[in-house]
């Protein structure tokens, strides 16, 4: 587990955070507590009321929806560095999503109230939160842009390349991280057939693109992906 001052540094040089001036990091990791999560707890479910939002710091979490009265889906995974939550917490609404943990995992925690604080410290400040709500849009248009591609290989590999948070580019500081779902979970997400998925990993993996483990893989080379996108089209 990363210490306290390794935690701040993983949310101050990727991701949101990193994109907001320092007086507006220096408040919000000083309002935040750093938490451990064990696998399979449950940050927030979708209908939950307001709460506080969450950095992920290490580990994994998952996103759900829940469509109707069915039960919950994967949608998307978080990598270190991203936040949440702060649609219901500035709204007032209930949560739109369920995030729970994959593994072991470290999250930064910023209180409904402390982030209501510096909701009302001014208009600077409110565009930092608005940022973060531009950003997920963006990721959920994107998911619903590749669900899209025709090409069931095209339409999986832009499901990793989301992922691993490398979709339209690899950031600078990028490190492969394990995307925690089982072959299946990752064909339900791709809107591809089981059995066209696994083949569709297999031939990845015998590229050297990607690495497959039981019930959690790795995307090894992004930019290799990308390009494979690219041409495939």
């Amino acid at each position: 587990m990363a210490s306290a001052k390794e935690a701040r540094d993983i949310v101050s040089h990727s991701g949101w955070l990193s994109q907001t001036p320092q007086w507006f990091q220096v408040s919000v990791l000083q309002k935040s507590q750093l938490l451990h999560f064990e696998t399979g707890e449950k940050l927030f479910e979708a209908g939950d009321p307001p709460g506080g939002i969450y950095g992920l710091v290490s580990g994994g979490l998952r996103v759900t929806l829940r469509p109707g009265d069915q039960s919950p889906v994967a949608v998307h995974l978080y990598v270190p560095g991203t936040w949440m939550g702060e649609a219901a917490a500035i709204s007032g609404d209930r949560r739109l999503i369920g995030v729970s943990t994959t593994r072991d995992t470290q999250a930064f925690h910023l209180p409904l109230a402390a982030t209501r604080d510096l909701l009302n410290q001014g208009l600077e400040s409110y565009r930092c939160f608005a940022r973060l709500t531009y950003w997920h849009a963006a990721l959920a248009l994107g998911a619903v842009s590749d669900l899209l591609i025709r090409n069931a290989e095209n339409r999986l590999i832009a499901v990793l390349l989301r992922l691993s948070g490398c979709r339209i580019e690899t950031p600078p500081n990028w490190r492969a991280v394990d995307i925690d779902l089982s072959q299946d979970d990752l064909a339900i997400m791709s809107n591809v057939g089981r059995t066209k998925a696994n083949t569709i990993l297999r031939k990845l993996q015998s590229s050297g693109h990607i690495e497959i483990y039981y019930r959690r893989l790795t995307v090894l080379a992004p930019d290799a992906l990308r390009e494979r996108l690219v041409h495939n089209s």
